[in-house]
């Protein structure tokens, strides 16, 4: 590969079939950029991890790019390297996905996801941004962590703040809250603040992709199991049709299986299981292998146990254990 050519890497990544491969690729590419003083080229592949294939890469790389990066702009917006104050303004938007999603990948430290937390917060504050978006970014990321505690916590900040130019959009952010509530068993207060995008009134490019599974779970928790079996047709060929929320597909396997739609649920497993599980973050390993375990396969069991048990070490808590022993009781063979 040509030092400090994107096209040379381009075809090295394109001759690499795996996501781990393609990944080690760009760590390695990164590494040696730094190493060389080559910083122009270094940000340039961290440009393209953050951009034109954010969703390709796990968090671990994402996540280590974007500090990298943001690091670098910041010490450099008077040079002329980067005259663009937006490069800047661009990371701080992308620390909203980041921190949300960091927990997403078992091999993430805790170490490196406060580490995150606290760059997305020393930088928000240092352009005096509302911190709004920081808070629900936690709370995003206390879900996945299964922090029932810091999520409610980190909910009443984010609800109590003013918006500002850095919030999502009306619909994403209608998206989070219904998976808080859900989350939080607020089950019928997340169905009413979904009414809109059930009706298609409130759209965004991810939703409502994204809100499927909790107004789904909390269509179920209501015992309105009706209009759920309704929905999931509906909701599985939204989401087949944006290749970029495959995994979204990992919840619905689970929702059809709790729904005793047993043979839809199996359909969906033999379609997506490729794409799911070679997706970006083992968190949608963990959610399909979750699910497949009703069918019986003790393997499939014993594999969902083993990422149970990743997530809760790392999480220090037994939420993803608990929750997969409660499910596998209720609905394995």
């Amino acid at each position: 590969m040509e030092q400090g050519s994107l096209e040379g890497l381009y075809e090295k990544l394109n001759g690499l079939k795996s996501v781990i491969d393609k990944e080690e690729c760009l760590f390695d590419a990164i590494r040696d950029a730094v190493e060389a003083e080559n910083f122009e080229f270094a940000a340039q592949i961290c440009d393209f991890v953050l951009n034109d294939d954010f969703e390709k890469f796990g968090a671990v790389l994402r996540t280590r790019a974007l500090l990298w990066l943001t690091n670098h702009i910041a010490q450099n917006l008077k040079e002329s390297e980067y005259p663009n104050f937006g490069d800047f303004t661009d990371c701080l938007w992308k620390f909203k996905w980041i921190v949300s999603g960091v927990a997403k990948s078992s091999m993430i430290e805790k170490e490196l996801i406060d580490e995150t937390n606290e760059a997305m917060l020393f930088y928000y504050e240092r352009l005096e941004l509302s911190p709004a978006s920081y808070y629900k970014a936690l709370m995003n990321q206390n879900i996945v962590m299964g922090d029932a505690r810091g999520a409610k916590a980190n909910y009443e900040l984010w609800k109590k703040l003013a918006k500002d130019d850095m919030s999502d959009c009306e619909a994403c952010e209608a998206s989070d809250e219904i998976a808080y509530l859900n989350f939080a068993g607020e089950h019928a207060a997340a169905l009413e603040l979904a009414a809109p995008i059930l009706s298609g009134e409130l759209t965004c490019g991810e939703v409502p992709h994204t809100t499927y599974a909790p107004i789904l779970f909390s269509m179920i928790a209501l015992g309105r199991t009706w209009e759920a079996k309704a929905l999931l047709p509906k909701a599985a060929a939204t989401i087949e049709s944006n290749p970029r929320v495959i995994n979204q597909i990992a919840p619905l396997i689970e929702i059809a299986v709790r729904l005793d739609e047993r043979e839809t649920a199996l359909s969906l497993a033999r379609k997506h299981s490729a794409a799911i599980l070679d997706g970006n973050d083992d968190l949608n390993d963990l959610r399909f292998f979750i699910a497949v375990s009703a069918f019986g396969d003790e393997g499939d069991y014993k594999t969902a146990l083993e990422l149970t048990g990743k997530f809760d070490a790392r999480n220090q808590n037994f939420y993803y254990a608990d929750y997969l022993n409660k499910f596998y009781e209720e609905f394995g063979v």
